[in-house]
Formats: structure tokens, sequence, C-alpha cells
């Protein structure tokens, strides 16, 4: 069968999906179809504030709930709109039938295998950001990445965070601030009867055998997904979220996203203001020390209806690797912040990820969770004679039928890097970044296919993905303002000291796992230290 045919089989189609993150004085983060200015746009002050956070992912979270919950007084400042859920459970869409509320002003869904449904250009909650050869996801929403993940939690493995930061205290992260982080991101596992008993995860279990029939190892992984809500949507008593079909595009219920953790404490203070739909354009030190924020107020058509201009005593900036990375860069061009280093933009990489999948072998996929909980782990230990690190979570494809197919998200133990930059000539930020860094990765993964097929038959599935990879696009940019580097060890930036980044420009391009357990933690322990440190108590 022919790959347009098959994944036309399954619903999904071809439809190309295109947009660009360039970041300009006249333009707005609105897909391709950039708005200019107009000469009568208003401007205006919009105040002074003590502490300004940009972007409400993970370390954003982090932010706001630590400094709020001691009485300091946060403005947040997020790019994508506020999404509150609603009691007929209807504020996202769902996969198969991804509309205008799955993606960042698109006129196709942003999905890793493209989704053959024209929508109309819209303040959606996926962005895909592309570069020349690279195309990179982000959460465009309150609440970041944690919107659209599938929120596994995984804590970093030691060696490697050990390997990574040697001159953190790895006891004190492991004993206290990782800790802190999980409880507050309500991370559980799934309990093991029902994993084993629920028609929605055969399609886990048959890779799951299928490993093991291989001589390869399987491990559960934590969630932050209610599994007691999903036991009963699994008995038709609530609302079904990961059991219905959602999760790239939000889950109207049963996931513990930040606005419903972090987000929602820090609000709860009565410290915190939020303001949606803001993209922070460009970011001046002023001659008093203080920062000024040029701010464009996004409307739902993708133009820009004000200018405001913010000023503040303290920047918490996380905007993600990518957003913080150009936000700087570009105020460095613009000579608005001249005292930044050279490890601006630098040691980026896509924490080594990779997409790939096996076709004509059962896969159960009449009924499957969106949910992931299991992966298959060639990193630790003895990996049976395997010459790759690699950890590949075995993913959902829940379109309701038996596709034969089964997918992997995989994290590898790539170690290239590359960098973004500023280009003069187009004015915008760029990523250095070569399809051919990847070849680690796709080695890593033919190897896990070739394990697989060799013990349960089947083949490499160049039916979902152009020769059975797809390497050519990211979940998880890292880098950029790494800590220790750009930043002093607690993430103050070098040369402008009241500019703090906590989130995943922190870290130089790998975490080895899903990274949101690695920031939300590595942000816990910076700020406990910056507030001891940086404000009176």
């Amino acid at each position: 069968m022919q790959r347009r045919k098959f994944i036309k089989s399954m619903g999904l189609g071809l439809g190309a999906v295109s947009t660009s993150a360039a970041m300009s004085g006249c333009q707005t983060l609105a897909g391709n179809n950039y708005q200019p200015l107009s000469a009568d746009t208003p401007v205006k002050k919009a105040g002074h504030f003590n502490n300004i956070v940009v972007g409400s992912g993970y370390g954003g979270a982090v932010c706001a709930l630590r400094l709020s919950e001691q009485g300091h007084p946060v403005l947040i400042l997020e790019m994508g709109k506020r999404w509150d859920r609603t009691p007929n459970h209807n504020t996202f869409c769902k996969m198969i039938t991804a509309d205008e509320r799955s993606s960042w002003f698109k006129n196709w869904p942003s999905a890793p295998i493209p989704i053959p449904r024209r929508i109309k250009k819209y303040p959606g909650v996926l962005d895909l950001v592309e570069y020349d050869e690279i195309k990179v996801f982000a959460g465009r929403a309150y609440g970041g990445g944690s919107i659209v993940n599938g929120a596994i939690a995984i804590q970093p493995r030691r060696s490697h965070f050990e390997q990574t930061f040697p001159w953190i205290d790895s006891e004190e992260m492991y004993n206290t601030f990782f800790p802190r982080a999980l409880k507050q991101l309500k991370v559980s596992q799934i309990p093991e009867d029902f994993f084993n008993n629920s028609e929605h995860y055969e399609f886990t279990r048959a890779a799951e055998r299928q490993a093991d029939k291989a001589g390869l190892k399987t491990e559960f992984f934590g969630n932050s997904y209610d599994f007691d809500y999903m036991q009963q949507e699994a008995k038709g008593e609530v609302y079904p979220s990961a059991l219905g079909g959602e999760v790239i595009y939000g889950n109207n219920a049963g996931k513990y996203s930040l606005d419903l953790t972090y987000l929602k404490d820090a609000e709860a203070t009565g410290n915190v203001t939020v303001k949606t739909l803001r993209k922070v354009n460009a970011i001046k030190q002023l001659d008093d020390g203080k920062l000024e924020l040029d701010v464009h107020v996004i409307n739902e058509e993708g133009g820009v209806d004000t200018i405001e201009y913010y000023s503040c005593d303290k920047l918490f900036l996380n905007a993600g690797s990518t957003g913080t990375s150009e936000l700087l860069l570009k105020s460095q061009a613009a000579g608005t912040l001249n005292n930044l280093n050279e490890h601006i933009g630098q040691h980026w990489g896509p924490n080594g990820n990779i997409m790939t999948g096996r076709n004509f072998v059962y896969a159960a996929g009449e009924a499957q969770s969106t949910i992931p909980v299991k992966g298959i782990n060639l990193w630790d230990g003895d990996r049976g004679g395997s010459k790759y690190k690699i950890f590949a979570e075995i993913a959902p494809l829940p379109l309701g039928l038996e596709t034969w197919t089964t997918l992997y998200l995989a994290i590898t133990d790539n170690p290239e890097r590359g960098n973004y930059y500023y280009d003069k000539a187009s004015g915008t930020v760029k990523l250095n970044w070569k399809r051919s860094q990847n070849e680690y990765s796709v080695n890593a993964a033919k190897e896990l296919i070739e394990k697989l097929a060799k013990a349960n038959g089947g083949r490499l599935s160049s039916l979902l993905f152009t020769k059975g990879y797809g390497d050519n696009f990211c979940y998880h940019p890292l880098g950029g303002c790494v800590l220790g580097k750009a930043t002093d060890e607690f993430g103050r930036v070098k040369g402008h000291e009241n500019i703090y980044v906590q989130d995943s420009a922190l870290i130089p391009g790998s975490a080895g796992v899903n990274p949101y357990v690695f920031i939300t933690g590595l942000a816990e322990r910076n700020m406990s230290y910056i507030l001891q440190q940086d404000f009176e108590l």
C-alpha cells in the first residue's frame, strides 16, 4: 500500500502545514500571513510592575507561584489565549476532528502526521515553528506546553543530570526539588490492575509483548493525568477525554495542566495579574537599570490591536527555548541589551527526538487512550548489546480502527548541538541545525526497529514518515540560554542580572527524558535561592 493511500485510509491525509516564527518589529507570530503594523496602531504606556513573568509554561508557572505565595506582586504576559474549561466540555477540540482551536494561526492543523482538514486562522493551542531543516512544536496557551503535551512525567536520570550540571547538589535536587515538582504537578502512575485489563491499553500491552519477545526491557513512567478520572471514563461515568481522543490540542478533563496546578495556586494568592494574547516583541535595559518591554496585543485575526509598553524591576523570561533565545538575540542585535555574553543562543538541541513505527503488526487500534504510560528502555543498564542509547515511548495512534501499526516517540542520546543566531539580512532569528545532525537518532531508531522486526515481523513504517523516521521535527527544544554559561548558577542572565531565565532554554540540548519535570525541578531550585538572595522577606 502506498504511503498516501495508507494515511488517507486512516483519516490523516497529507495536507501541508506551514508557519514561521520570525520575530521582527513589524510582524506578529501569526503564521505566514504577517499583518504589518499600521501607522495608526495605538501605543500606550501600560505601567510599571515589580515583577513581570513572560510565558506561563513550566518555568514561568514556578516563578509566578513562588513569587506570589511570598507576597510579591506578579504580572504574567502570555502570547497565547486563556482556555478555561466549560461544564459542557467543549473548550478544546479532539485530534481527529481538529478545528481552528487546534493551531496557532494556521490553515491546516499542526500535527506530526498531517491532518487534511482546512481550518480558519485562529490563536489555537499548538504552534509549529519552521526553521530551514527542522520544525519545532510549541504550546501557545495560558499553561504553555502543559496544554498540548502527553503529560509524561519522568525525573531525569541522575547520571545524566549530574553530567549536565556537575556543580549542582544532586542530593538536594532528588531529595527536595524534584519531589516538590512532582507533587505540585500532581504526577501519578497508572494502576497496574487497570493497565492490565483495560481495552484502551491493549496497544501498549501488544507493543510490550513484542518488545519482550525481542529481549527488550519495558517500564512504566508517571503522568500528570488523573488516573482515577480515567477509570471513571472507562466505566462510562464521566466525559471521555483521554479515552475520547483528546491530547495534543488540549484535554477537556482529566489532565492536570499548569492552569489547574501551579498557575491556579498562584492566582489564588491574589498577587497575580494575567494578560494573554500579549507577544513580547523587544526588551530594553533603561538607564536606571529597570527594564522596558515592547508588547504587541494580538487579536484573534492575527493582527496587532495595540502596542503596550511595560516597565519592571525584575523580568522572569520564560518564553521557552525558542522564544527566550529569540528575544535575547533580537534585543542584543537592536542594542537594547548590550551586555549579553557569547553563550546566548548556543547549545541548542532537540532532546534527541525522533518518531518511528512499525507496520503490519498487531496493535489493537480500535480503542486507545491518548495518554502514554510505558516505554522501551535501551538507555540504562544492560542494553542488550545496543550501540545507541534510546528511550522509546509506546505512543498511541487513536483512530478508532486497527491500523496494524505501532508508534514510538523516542528520545536518544544525540550529542549534536545547534544554535540560534540573528540574521541581519532578514532581521529575524534563525536556527542553525542540519537534518544530518539527527544521524545518531535515526540510527538508534533503526536499531530498535530491526530488533523488534527480527523477533516479531512487521517492517519500518515508511507509510507514516518519509523513509520511516520523523526526524525533521521536535517536541522538546532545549538550550539557547544555558544555566552556568549564559546565566549564573541560578538563572540570572549574565550582564543583565535582573533578567531571570527558568525555562527549557537553561538545559543544553538534552534532558534524556521528557523534559518538563527536569525544567520544573530546576526552576524550583533556582527560585528558592533567588527568593532568599534577591528579595526581602
